[in-house]
């Protein structure tokens, strides 16, 4: 497996913004390659309009069977090259919260996504 890279200290606006929104996100960063397509498992690789610093982007969906309230979570990990984006997506998704990442929860019983910088990752 090759070595993943993280741009952790990225010079990204969107990576130094304390207060960023998923919409500023969605407006900032273009597509450029699809790994996973699904209904409730997205994997692309994303691009900054303005930098070129490129992100691992994962967003996945739980299907809350008993209320319909599908909890939603994004990442987006700043990534140094492609080769790591394909080394992050053979990841499964309790593994990618090890890195440092940009995220936005909406678990099942909070009212509005909450997006926020995550520099301490999972061990």
């Amino acid at each position: 497996m090759s070595e993943i890279k993280i741009s952790s200290s990225s010079l990204c606006h969107l990576w130094n913004k304390a207060d960023i929104s998923p919409e500023e996100l969605r407006q900032d960063l273009s597509m450029e390659q699809v790994y996973e397509d699904d209904s409730h498992l997205m994997r692309r690789l994303m691009k900054c309009k303005k930098c070129g610093q490129l992100y691992f982007y994962e967003f996945y969906e739980e299907i809350d069977w008993s209320e319909g309230n599908d909890p939603q979570y994004r990442t987006w990990i700043p990534v140094d090259d492609p080769a790591s984006a394909v080394a992050l997506n053979r990841l499964s998704i309790f593994e990618i919260l090890k890195f440092p990442s940009i995220r936005s929860d909406w678990p099942r019983d909070q009212k509005e996504m909450r997006t926020y910088r995550q520099n301490n990752p999972i061990e």
